[in-house]
């Protein structure tokens, strides 16, 4: 039996991003759509990063909004790989948001889930995750 050791800088990626004004509905808060995308964005960095090649999205599994996230506020998005099949990777995605200027003692778990991403090769066909 062959074992992998991965260090976790490959399975995981780190972004931050600021929440203006167009990203929220009238009542100033993110729009899920927005948020999604963000943990799509994160989740195939950490995807790729690990398979070593392309990604492409194959399914949002559950999505949690804990809590609301505001006009101005600062998140930060942490993903990692947490299965790898013989051509998919499944990543959790856990986004925290703080007040802008409010420091660590504003930061918390906003939004957490989980998405599949599916390796392929040049001509966009699934292929096998490298070990």
């Amino acid at each position: 039996m062959s074992v992998s050791i991965i260090a976790m800088e490959a399975t995981e990626a780190r972004t931050l991003e600021m929440v203006f004004p167009e990203d929220t509905n009238p009542l100033g808060n993110a729009f899920g759509g927005y948020v999604l995308g963000l943990m799509d964005k994160t989740g195939s960095y950490a995807a790729a990063r690990r398979a070593k090649k392309p990604v492409v999205t194959v399914a949002v599994g559950r999505v949690e909004f804990k809590v609301p996230i505001r006009s101005g506020d600062v998140l930060e998005l942490i993903s990692r790989v947490v299965k790898v099949g013989s051509t998919s990777l499944t990543v959790e995605v856990e986004v925290y948001r703080e007040a802008f200027g409010g420091g660590a003692e504003t930061r918390e778990l906003a939004t957490h889930g989980e998405l599949v991403y599916v390796a392929i090769d040049e001509a966009g066909r699934p292929t096998p995750v490298d070990d």
